[in-house]
């Protein structure tokens, strides 16, 4: 999960032993998921799934940018079959921060008993492709962790460096609606 190699953040927080070594990978850990949750943007890749009720509304947001790809829309047909939604019928809209899908067309009848729209789709940074900044919060905030772990906690902002605020505010997302994957 670390997008920051422990050598590069041993050398900048000039940790010159490897007896913590752990304690550190841990913290840099806790650091990227508390940045991750700020801005609303993955910092490493992985696979999402949303789960909807029904074509009802024409367009879905998927949260968590980068956009890599999309894998997969299903839907459990009026069989109760799972079947793939062509791509006639959607759009991916990817210009901005956040990707939407937007459906259109003639869209399938789904299953009344158990209506189930399912998303797929791949988010994150690539290996590599993480912002500097970010990177070097992550970073600054593991070790802050690691020199100071009392003063610091998951909930508070206010103990968060100064620097590391700074910079994950400017690459925040605001909140939307019906956000996140299930």
């Amino acid at each position: 999960m670390a997008i920051v190699p422990l050598n590069l953040a041993k050398s900048i927080l000039r940790v010159d032993f490897d007896a913590d070594d752990a304690v550190l990978s841990f913290y840099l850990d806790a650091a990227q998921a508390f940045i991750e949750r700020h801005t609303r943007r993955y910092l490493s890749p992985r696979s999402l799934i949303k789960h909807l009720r029904s074509f009802s509304s024409n367009e879905v947001t998927l949260p968590f940018p980068p956009f890599n790809s999309l894998t997969s829309i299903t839907y459990r047909d009026t069989d109760g079959l799972t079947q793939s939604l062509t791509s006639a019928n959607y759009i991916l809209e990817t210009s901005g921060a956040v990707t939407r899908v937007r459906f259109y067309g003639d869209l399938p009848d789904l299953d009344e008993d158990e209506p189930r729209v399912s998303i797929t789709w791949s988010a994150g940074y690539a290996a590599g492709a993480v912002p500097t900044d970010l990177q070097l919060a992550v970073i600054r905030l593991a070790g802050t962790y690691y020199m100071n772990p009392e003063a610091v906690s998951m909930l508070n902002l206010m103990s968060v460096p100064f620097g590391v605020k700074a910079v994950i505010d400017a690459w925040a997302l605001p909140t939307l609606e019906g956000e996140g994957p299930d």
